[in-house]
């Protein structure tokens, strides 16, 4: 299950690239521009779950996130694979206990970042990975129960991993597609240096569902 809380551009070609890489049948929801209820229901028929990035803000506390919450407790529950990515993966934090806060006094920044990851649950050995990011707010405290992964120079908590559960958050865009590379005003050549990293994180989670599952 995909859900993207995008707020202008439904991310419709990441989620076909997740179709095609995944092997797997997925459901795409978009609580924000339709029917916010429609996550909750497609749950029970879930083997993974991937929340994407959003202009929205955590700190809003609006009524489809509420929903959402719900949704990340019941996945949580039933020990459904969790991935979020970027307004995911500080969701995720957030809904530990992490506070989320503006990085660069409310400054928007958009690039390709060396992300440095220690060895985890998806990515198996100490690894530099150069990923697209674009976001203002991010991460500034990580709760107990998850571990800092991923860092960079710009930001200390780049990616999170649970101590005991299948859930994973990602600040950088592993699942970004050319379409959405290039409304951050990024090259072609960019695009697939961060694509192959990428793909390698995304294919990993993949593998987690098909054991899991």
């Amino acid at each position: 299950m995909v859900i993207d809380p995008s707020i202008t551009y439904p991310e419709t070609d990441s989620y076909n690239k997740i179709v095609e890489q995944s092997g797997m049948p997925c459901t795409y929801h978009l609580p924000i521009m339709s029917d916010k209820s429609s996550m909750a229901n497609a749950l029970y028929n879930s083997c993974g779950v991937i929340i994407f990035g959003s202009g929205a803000s955590v700190n809003d506390k609006s009524d489809w996130q509420k929903l959402l919450r719900e949704v990340v407790d019941n996945t949580l529950k039933m020990d459904i694979p969790l991935l979020g990515i970027c307004f995911g993966h500080q969701f995720i934090i957030n809904h530990y206990g992490g506070k989320i806060h503006h990085l660069w006094s409310k400054e928007k920044k958009k690039g390709i970042r060396k992300v440095h990851f220690k060895p985890n649950e998806l990515i198996e050995d100490s690894h530099f990975y150069n990923l697209i990011y674009s976001h203002k707010e991010g991460a500034t405290s990580c709760p107990d129960n998850l571990k800092i992964i991923g860092s960079s120079d710009l930001v200390d908590i780049e990616s999170v991993e649970h101590k005991t559960k299948a859930v994973w958050g990602f600040q950088t865009h592993i699942e970004a597609s050319w379409s959405f590379t290039k409304r951050q005003g990024l090259t072609q050549k960019e695009y697939e240096l961060s694509n192959k990293s990428g793909n390698k994180i995304m294919k990993a989670f993949f593998k987690k569902i098909r054991v899991i599952k």
